[in-house]
Formats: structure tokens, sequence, C-alpha cells
């Protein structure tokens, strides 16, 4: 479904309009600007995914009726509409091809810290957020599939938006967060790859295909209640 429907399906089971969800619907969909094709909702459509939302969104998202609704319990509910269950996100590498470049073992994240001081400036507790992000997807899969789902550009960018456009470093300098995540992907891979080069060798699943659709849910006929408010503010 597309995040504007995700976002009436919202409305409908948490009162508000639409918009007040939008925000975190297309976040879980915006991994389609890299691949149109469904293998993109591998990056962000899981359980860990949700718990990543609420790290960007904060526990709660306030609605246009005062009412906190969690942010949790909004992710589930994408995860729902798009998938016959809630998967977690080692399911998604199921049957997964690893390319023959991925690594067989990877650095800590404190040995990446240690790098980055020497070649930044400040302080390995500067850079250690950033660098356990990165690997935190250890716990998600076994061996290092797991690097399909942040060792690549877009995960690069990814940390941008998580940690900021800068990593303010110990002796009043800085680091431009993206440089360092470039570094650390580099430092892991020997280079940055597109995320494209991982979501190409997922291996396709009934599953992965039955999303339900704004028409099956209800939410076509009649117009939804936020639409015709918004029409009525607008007009």
């Amino acid at each position: 479904m597309h995040p504007y429907d995700h976002a009436r399906s919202s409305a409908r089971r948490y009162g508000g309009i639409c918009q007040d969800y939008n925000p975190l619907h297309a976040w879980f969909d915006a991994t389609k600007s890299i691949l149109c094709r469904f293998t993109h909702r591998a990056l962000r459509h899981h359980i860990e995914g949700a718990r990543e939302a609420v790290a960007v969104f904060g526990d709660d998202i306030l609605n246009s009726d005062g009412v906190k609704i969690s942010t949790m319990s909004l992710g589930l509910q994408h995860l729902e509409e798009d998938a016959p269950r809630v998967v977690k996100a080692s399911e998604w590498l199921v049957g997964f091809a690893a390319p023959d470049w991925l690594p067989a073992t990877t650095p800590t994240a404190h040995e990446l810290a240690a790098a980055s001081v020497m070649r930044f400036g400040g302080a390995a507790q500067d850079f250690l957020p950033l660098h356990s992000w990165f690997l935190v997807t250890s716990r998600w899969a076994s061996g290092t599939d797991h690097l399909l789902f942040r060792h690549h550009a877009f995960g690069v960018f990814e940390a941008e938006a998580r940690f900021g456009a800068v990593l303010p470093l110990t002796g009043g300098t800085c680091v431009p967060t993206r440089v360092a995540a470039e570094r650390h992907v580099q430092e892991v891979l020997g280079r940055v790859p597109p995320a494209t080069e991982f979501l190409k060798r997922i291996a396709g699943q009934r599953w992965m295909l039955q999303a339900t659709s704004a028409r099956r849910l209800g939410l076509d006929s009649p117009i939804a209640p936020e639409v015709t408010e918004v029409a009525r503010e607008h007009a």
C-alpha cells in the first residue's frame, strides 16, 4: 500500500487525520526510492525496523485529537498491512545469495571507533554510537549477511538522518556524519556499495508479495472522513 493509505488506516484506527501519521509510514516506504521492487522492504519492514522507527520518531506520535499514539503500534500496523504476518529481519535473508565480497568477519565497534579517532580526532566515545548503530544488525542474523541492512550507500544517509549532519568531537571540533559513516562502511566492506547490490540477491517468497490494499481495508468507499475534513479546511 501507499504510505497515504497506511496513514488513512491509522486515522481510522486511532483518530486524528492521515497527515498525523504520514511521515512515519513514508519513512517505512522510503526504501522504495532505492529499488522499485518488493525486496526494498527488507531494509525496514520487520520488527527490528519498527523498533528503529521508535528511535527515529519517539515513543509516541501526537495526533490532531491531542492523543498520543504508540509509535510501535503504528509500525506494527504498517507491517501487518504489507505482509500476512510481522516478520523478523532474518526472515528476509532466507535464501539470500550472499555476494563473494562479503567479509567473513567484521571489526568491532570499539576497533572502528579507535580507527575513527586516528583519522578524525576526538575520542572513542564520540564515534561509538555511530559504529554500534551500524553493527547492531549482527544481532538480527547470524554470519555477516546482516550487513545487508545498513552497510551500503542508503545506510550512510540513514546514519546522517539518525545522528544529524555532524558528529561533535571531544576538543570542540566535529566531523560530517556522512563522512564518518562512509569510512565505517569502507572499513568493513572495502567500499561503499549501493543497497541494490544486496537487495537484488534476496530470494522472493510468497509472503513478501501479500500486502493488503486500500480497497480491502474499506478505505476507498465512502471517502475517508479525514480527507473530507482536509478538503473542507482548504475550501
